[in-house]
């Protein structure tokens, strides 16, 4: 044969060698796999050494159903050792690992991911596949070894710089994070995982100037990093909220999301923002996932087999149950779920959708999950290695959950999960696990407070009027941008915000010598705008405080309770009035509704109505007051509303209703 025909007799050779090639992975994509098998086993006869062809049978068997990944972990490792500088076998072998589960495929899985995050620490997910896998300081250092072979590549600097924060190595961490930052100034990641280095450290000042720089670029966080970093507390409605987000709103998420759970208003710095990377940084060192890929995490139904909610005990958890229903705990009102808590209950509280556990995104077993959110609890004891039960007291009494390793199967074996063992169990671990708080100074005080709303007189802005009961407070309301809109602090007197109308975050604390409490909802900043009527909030006083709001306010009675012995004064603005030959005329009608219930508990309810038809000068806008005289309402709980109708216009509008007692 001339050199020519040689030539031309190799090139057909690989021309049908590539074709081969190109029809397997055809078949293996569409999932035929007994031809992609056939294929694959024929080119690995050709050529036993070929790396490329044990690959391609290897991919064949990790997709074949049972027994496949056993023989796709022989034929990977084997390209491996033929070619140790290719990063698609030891790819293959980490995804085969993860499919096998266990802690047996996740000793095939480790060394290969770590080994091909030394040769390219951005092949494919590699990253993501080794961070489902269970890891301890060892794997750590081994993992932090890999991607200093990568030093100065931006991805592998802050992975490890990652790595170092969870070893502790702050001082490493946070060098590492400080050149990357230099080289990459855009990018939030290094920026929120430096943060999370000098909060952990306990430096709070360093850590809210680094989180505060990451919070500007949260527009550019296409990795995720600052929605990881705070979705373990995250309620389902904030979760749902994130995922419908553009990313120029992301920033504005984040401010409003850690306002809401500022401890404290007296303070410069939010302390929770603090209180949550080190509550973390405590979780992953004590309640890491030792199993992460148990069939229990993966599987509803594998949950539901083996003992999951209304599952069958096995052997060994009726002693443990006993043990818990025991332990002295005052616990929440019974729940329909616990109607199953002797036939050996599992976690009450999982994913919404899909297979997988919310414990997988977090790396945390469910005592890492509920200690994340609600920190150190009031209560621990434990029953042995395999069960303990924690206690909350918080504001609205106990909440108690027990927890037993359950995802090993039947018995007491694998990571700890929720299981409900008395009556209450089940929604304290609904609350545990979909809420969180701040960790606050024991004796807190409880105290309460009434709004009012009024029309500023000047600009189109709206006054929120706050009356608590407590010596020294202070009140801000967040936008929706998650900046402060309106702040005021004050002793024995109301408070005043004022902001645009809208909705906001309402955020109130109180404090009495040593205790303090704390008020975070949300509220709305009605318009009061002209074209209809409208009518402010309603305040009252005693009878013989003059008509004038800053008076009542002055006056304002602490808790909403007067004396029915003495007369009562009402008043209310009303707003956007028509006028006709320089007049207004409208209806007001007072409805008093008596709350009392009577013996046994039935209700006596019993409404008062008091109306007038007033016509006074047109102005922009008016006075409506009403006193009430002793005996015209007898002592009790009221409801009081005013309705005033303007015949020009033909509308009307209510105000707020405002709840007070005549003692």
């Amino acid at each position: 044969m001339t050199p020519a025909a040689a030539l031309v007799g190799l090139a057909a050779l690989f021309s049908h060698s590539d074709s081969l090639y190109a029809r397997a992975e055809s078949l293996l994509a569409a999932g035929d796999l007994e031809p992609a098998r056939r294929i694959a086993e024929h080119l690995v006869r050709d050529s036993a050494t070929d790396v490329r062809a044990l690959v391609l049978l290897g991919r064949v068997y990790l997709a074949w159903p049972g027994y496949g990944r056993f023989q796709a972990e022989s034929l990977l490792a084997r390209a491996s050792r033929l070619d140790t500088l290719a990063p698609e076998p030891l790819y293959y072998l980490g995804r085969v690992g993860l499919a096998l589960g266990g802690d047996d495929g996740e000793m095939v899985a480790r060394p290969a991911l770590v080994k091909l995050l030394g040769l390219d620490p951005d092949y494919r997910d590699a990253w993501a596949l080794w961070l489902k896998l269970y890891r301890d300081d060892g794997e750590r250092r081994a993992a932090v070894r890999a991607l200093a072979r990568h030093a100065g590549q931006v991805s592998a600097d802050v992975r490890r710089a990652r790595l170092l924060v969870e070893l502790d190595d702050r001082a490493g961490a946070e060098a590492l994070l400080a050149a990357v930052i230099a080289r990459d100034p855009d990018d939030p990641t290094p920026r929120a995982l430096l943060a999370q280095a000098c909060y952990q450290a306990g430096r709070d000042d360093d850590g809210w100037r680094a989180y505060d720089g990451a919070l500007h670029l949260a527009g550019r966080d296409t990795a995720g990093t600052l929605w990881l970093q705070v979705r373990s507390i995250a309620t389902p409605a904030e979760q749902a909220r994130y995922r419908a987000l553009r990313p120029e709103q992301r920033e504005a998420f984040f401010r409003a999301f850690w306002a809401f759970r500022d401890p404290d208003l007296h303070t410069a710095l939010n302390e929770r923002i603090g209180e949550h990377f080190r509550r973390y940084a405590h979780a992953e060192r004590m309640f890491a996932l030792l199993h992460p890929n148990a069939p229990y995490m993966h599987s509803a139904t594998y949950r539901a087999l083996a003992g999951g909610l209304g599952g069958p005990p096995g052997p060994g958890i009726g002693p443990l149950i006993s043990s818990a229903a025991s332990t002295m705990c005052a616990g929440r009102a019974s729940s329909i779920r616990d109607s199953t808590v002797m036939a050996g209950a599992g976690p009450p509280v999982r994913a919404s959708s899909g297979q997988d556990t919310p414990n997988l995104d977090d790396g945390l077993d469910d005592r890492g999950r509920i200690w994340v959110r609600y920190g150190k609890p009031d209560e621990r004891v434990a029953f042995g290695l395999d069960a303990e039960t924690w206690c909350y007291q918080t504001a609205h009494g106990a909440l108690r959950v027990t927890f037993m390793r359950r995802t090993g199967g039947w018995g007491a074996s694998g990571d700890m999960v929720v299981t409900p063992v008395v009556d209450g169990e089940a929604a304290s671990a609904t609350e545990l696990l979909t809420t969180d708080r701040a960790t606050r100074a024991p004796n807190p005080l409880a105290f309460r407070f009434w709004p009012a709303s009024f029309r500023r007189r000047i600009g189109a802005l709206t006054e929120l009027v706050l009356f608590p009961d407590s010596v020294d407070a202070v009140a801000e309301l967040v936008g929706p941008d998650g900046t402060v809109a309106a702040r005021d602090s004050a002793t024995d007197r109301p408070l005043h915000l004022i902001a645009p109308p809208g909705r906001y975050i309402l955020m109130l604390d109180g404090a009495r010598g040593a205790r303090n409490g704390g008020y975070r909802g949300s509220t709305v900043l009605p318009p009061y705008a002209g074209g209809a009527p409208s009518v402010s909030s309603l305040l009252v006083a005693p009878g013989d405080v003059a008509p004038v709001r800053d008076s009542l306010e002055a006056a304002a009675p602490p808790g909403l309770v007067l004396s029915a012995g003495a007369p009562l004064r009402v008043y209310a603005e009303v707003y956007g009035l028509e006028a006709r030959d320089g007049a207004v005329t409208y209806d007001a009608t007072y409805r008093f509704e008596r709350l009392d219930r009577g013996l046994l508990g039935l209700s006596r309810r019993q409404l008062t109505t008091i109306a007038f038809h007033r016509e006074v000068p047109a102005a922009e806008w008016h006075v409506e007051t009403l006193r009430v005289d002793p005996g015209r309402l007898p002592r009790g709980h009221y409801r009081l509303v005013l309705e005033v109708a303007d015949p020009v216009r033909g509308a009307a509008a209510s105000s707020a209703s405002l709840e007070f007692e005549l003692r």
